[in-house]
C-alpha cells in the first residue's frame, strides 16, 4: 500500500545523505558557517568604462570592502547584529544582518589601478576604466 508520508521520509533521508556526502567531499564548505547575503547590482557598459551600482542601504562606508579576486570584482559588506533592547517586543523584525557578498565577473579588460568608488545615500558606485588596446598597423604584402 502506498504511503505518501513514508515516501517523504525516505526522500528526506536520501537528501540528508546527499548533503553529508557533499560536506565530506568539499570540507571547505564548512568555513561558511553563516549564510551570506547578496545585494542587487547594475553593471553598465559606457564604452570606455564600466559603471557598477550596488544597493547597500544602511551601511557605513567603513563596513564595505571592494577588491579584485581572479577576474572578478568582489563587493563585501557586513552589518553587525544590534543588541535587542531589554523589555522591547518587536512586532516585526525584517532587517537582515551578517555578511553581504557579491562577485561580479568583469566582461572586459579593465585597468585595475584606475578604479574609483564612492558611496552615497546607500548606493555604492564603482567606475572601472577599460584598457585601451593599442592600434597595431598591419603591413599588407
Amino acid at each position: 500500500m502506498f504511503d505518501p508520508f513514508e515516501e517523504i521520509r525516505r526522500f528526506q533521508e536520501r537528501m540528508n545523505r546527499l548533503f553529508e556526502d557533499f560536506e565530506r567531499r568539499f570540507p571547505e564548505i564548512r568555513e561558511f558557517k553563516e549564510p551570506r547575503l547578496s545585494m542587487p547590482v547594475d553593471v553598465i557598459d559606457e564604452g570606455d568604462k564600466l559603471r557598477i551600482l550596488a544597493d547597500l542601504p544602511g551601511f557605513n562606508k567603513e563596513d564595505i570592502e571592494v577588491y579584485f579576486e581572479d577576474e572578478d570584482l568582489v563587493i563585501k559588506a557586513e552589518r553587525k547584529t544590534v543588541e535587542e533592547e531589554k523589555g522591547k517586543d518587536f512586532l516585526r523584525k525584517e532587517r537582515r544582518y551578517g555578511m553581504f557578498v557579491r562577485r561580479i565577473a568583469i566582461p572586459s579588460e579593465v585597468d585595475k589601478t584606475n578604479v574609483k568608488a564612492k558611496y552615497n545615500n546607500g548606493v555604492l558606485e564603482i567606475t572601472l576604466t577599460k584598457k585601451v588596446a593599442p592600434k597595431t598597423k598591419i603591413n599588407i604584402d
